[in-house]
């Protein structure tokens, strides 16, 4: 088992965030929000940009919501994806709510919501509709293929459930853990393993940072993601793909 140092205020600030990840405006009317983190994300492939994600998290005094929008920027013209997403989480990180909608090129949507023992998944394209259960509890979280968001906020639900603090106060261990999903473009469930491999002084924007960097596999494919100090995600690298996802 790998095991990763990781500094006790960083926990503590990992565990407070992770109650911020949940619900959307239009469920709370009239209550008052706080912006936890708001940027855009640049994705490029083979050094060509594709696409931007524009995105705001905010919390309520009950619950907090990831949205985000997926913009074409490929320059292809006919056929640009618009694409949109709502995760909507309770305090204890359970999923409420997750509603994904695209514009273009195709009309299409889904919505994943707890139904009794099970997760149900409500999608429409071209004007046809169909269900599908996962036998799968409200902690599994829903990770879409092109919102990079999300993977920030279970980054931090991995800082607040993996960090084990030590007996003696002077730090905690970071350990690999797994974590159930839905990705709902595909139509399937996975099993996602995240690991702290470590800090990094890492050049970003022109000048060099001092970032964590996770390595989160899902069915088999590499993702390394980079944290700043304020917990914010910075970038994420797929090298299979030849991908890239950089903040704005």
């Amino acid at each position: 088992m790998i095991r990763r140092t990781f500094a006790t205020a960083s926990f503590v600030i990992a565990s407070a965030l992770l109650l911020t990840a949940a619900a959307p405006a239009g469920s709370n009317p009239g209550k008052t929000a706080t912006t936890v983190d708001q940027g855009s994300f640049g994705i490029f492939q083979n050094g060509r940009r594709l696409a931007t994600e524009s995105f705001t998290i905010r919390q309520f005094p009950d619950s907090s919501v990831t949205s985000s929008e997926l913009r074409d920027e490929s320059g292809q013209g006919a056929g640009k994806v618009e694409q949109t997403s709502e995760l909507t989480l309770l305090p204890n990180g359970d999923l409420s709510r997750y509603e994904w909608k695209q514009k273009s090129p195709v009309q299409s949507s889904a919505t994943i919501e707890p139904s009794e023992q099970f997760l149900s998944m409500h999608s429409v394209t071209g004007g046809v509709a169909t269900d599908q259960p996962f036998f799968l509890s409200p902690s599994a979280f829903v990770l879409d293929d092109f919102f990079f968001s999300t993977r920030e906020v279970l980054l931090w639900r991995y800082l607040a459930t993996s960090c084990k603090p030590r007996p003696e106060g002077d730090g905690c261990d970071l350990i690999r853990a797994r974590f159930p999903a839905i990705i709902p473009r595909r139509h399937t469930s996975a099993e996602v393993f995240i690991e702290f491999k470590g800090y990094e002084d890492t050049p970003l924007n022109g000048r060099p940072q001092h970032l964590r960097h996770f390595l989160l596999q899902v069915e088999g494919q590499d993702w390394h993601l980079w944290l700043d100090p304020n917990h914010k995600l910075l970038r994420i690298s797929i090298p299979d793909t030849n991908t890239e996802i950089l903040r704005q």
